[in-house]
């Protein structure tokens, strides 16, 4: 803020005049308090939220790509260009001066993120080092060296990790569901991508991402804290202004993944060192909506969601009713819905105890229960209809809304990830969409999604009860989960 008045100062009154009179044409108030949107002239989108509380901004950078945009032929090089980003650019040209750049703004956090639909790079630094953060990413983003020694070195980096991806548990799981789940195509959702993708990698691929994503009318800007929003976009299309935009990487048209692609229900058990012998841990996963090809169906799986989560509700307490899943209570039972732009996913969890006795039948009984009784029992619980549940559930919803706009940043995260997998309107309408949601549209959404399609159920256990109970376990015609056949580009 301080630096964009001395800005404006050097102007003549003409001029000041005439930059305030495109803002407030351009400009635009959302209906979030003190959050502003703007684009500039080259499609790049910046959102503005003023907050005074502390002497501070929040920088962000998104970028409409990942592991979604993925070949089998480059999965893995969206990570890898978001690590060569911190590996030196046309002002800082080697890591350890964007290190000592960072360190000399006083930086209290920053990082960068690849994930399914998005890549993005954050960084908070003190309010007079603003146009400074700002031109940090600018040169990391539009202008990276690519320095072959560089390159190679981090090949290796992100192969270790890579490889070290192979003894987590949650990561055999993640990929072992997306094998199967989204078979036409598991690499689009696995931003990590293949080792021998990352060996083979060349300098050249990674241009040639950039050339097509890295583009101003693919990203957003978002921009949060102590700042004046018109100075501040202002500051923005001075830095970003001259960034040209390119062909729009999205044009052609995508087309859905299958919505059951398993012609039977898919039973698996995944050993996990991390789960106590006193218990086990089971997930039923399904694709859900895609907010790409049905977006009207995500308001209504993040309701659900809420109304699953009642721990006196009828779904928990449908669940608990039945004795032999041997479920404590309420709390160990839990459901959820992933939006994302193709790979939607919805789950239902619980954890058990006894897991010696009997999981096997018991993990099938769990979703038997789930299909046959307990969301059923939703649909037809009436309490649903009243006015009183539907204001705990609007307030609910409400108070999570308050939760993730806290603080700028919170807010900008949140908007960000709104953008990567919609649009700006999704995240400006989202809670008066969630209100629309009625308990009518309950049943043709478990019609749709959950009874007519095949899931997968995952059953996490320790490895000494696993070898307790591994005979049982194959019997029932459980497939055990390992490194050798999670990963989609496994050759073992």
């Amino acid at each position: 803020m301080y630096i964009m008045k001395a800005l404006f100062k050097k102007g003549t009154a003409l001029i000041v005049l005439f930059v305030t009179s495109v803002f407030l044409l351009f400009a635009e108030k959302t209906s979030v308090e003190h959050l502003y949107s703007y684009q500039l002239d080259n499609g790049l989108s910046v959102f503005v939220a003023e907050n005074h509380s502390a002497p501070l901004v929040y920088i962000e950078v998104a970028v409409r790509t990942g592991a979604v945009a993925q070949t089998p032929e480059n999965a893995g090089l969206f990570h890898l260009y978001e690590h060569m980003m911190f590996k030196g650019n046309k002002k800082y040209p080697t890591s350890q001066q964007m290190q000592r750049a960072l360190n000399d703004m006083g930086c209290a956090k920053w990082n960068g993120t690849t994930g399914i639909d998005h890549v993005n790079y954050f960084v908070t630094v003190p309010v007079d080092q603003f146009e400074k953060g700002l031109e940090f990413w600018s040169y990391a983003i539009r202008e990276p060296l690519m320095n072959p020694k560089e390159f190679e070195d981090e090949k290796k980096v992100v192969i270790s990790e890579i490889q070290g991806y192979f003894a987590q548990p949650s990561e055999k799981s993640f990929q072992y569901t997306s094998k199967l789940l989204f078979s036409e195509a598991p690499w689009t959702r696995d931003p990590c991508g293949s080792v021998e993708v990352i060996q083979g990698a060349t300098v050249e691929q990674l241009k040639s991402i950039q050339k097509k994503y890295y583009i101003p009318n693919n990203a957003a800007v978002f921009v949060g804290g102590d700042v004046n929003p018109d100075e501040a976009c202002r500051l923005v299309e001075k830095i970003y202004g001259s960034w040209k935009s390119g062909e729009d990487p999205w044009t052609e048209e995508a087309k859905p993944y299958a919505a059951n692609p398993l012609s039977a229900p898919s039973y698996c058990v995944l050993p996990n060192d991390e789960v106590s012998s006193e218990i086990a841990q089971v997930s039923i996963s399904y694709h859900g909506p895609d907010s790409d090809f049905n977006l009207k169906d995500t308001y209504t799986g993040d309701v659900i969601s809420k109304v699953l989560d009642d721990p006196s509700g009828a779904y928990k307490k449908t669940l608990i009713k039945n004795k032999k899943l041997k479920i404590p209570d309420s709390t160990y039972i839990w459901s959820g819905y992933q939006t994302s732009r193709h790979h939607g996913i919805l789950s239902f969890n619980a954890i058990m105890t006894e897991p010696a006795q009997n999981l096997p039948s018991r993990a099938k009984d769990f979703l038997e229960t789930v299909t046959k009784k307990a969301l059923p029992a939703v649909q037809n619980d009436k309490s649903l209809e009243t006015e009183s549940k539907r204001k705990q559930l609007v307030k609910a919803l409400e108070d999570e809304w308050i939760w993730n706009s806290e603080s700028a940043e919170k807010l900008l995260s949140n908007l960000s990830y709104f953008w990567t997998y919609a649009t700006r309107d999704y995240f400006f309408t989202y809670g008066e969409n969630m209100k629309k949601v009625e308990k009518k549209d309950i049943a043709p959404f478990f019609e749709n999604y959950v009874y007519d399609r095949n899931p997968v159920i995952m059953v996490f256990v320790n490895p000494a009860v696993y070898e307790q109970t591994k005979q049982e376990f194959k019997k029932a015609g459980f497939v055990e989960v390992s490194a050798g056949n999670a990963f989609w580009w496994n050759k073992e």
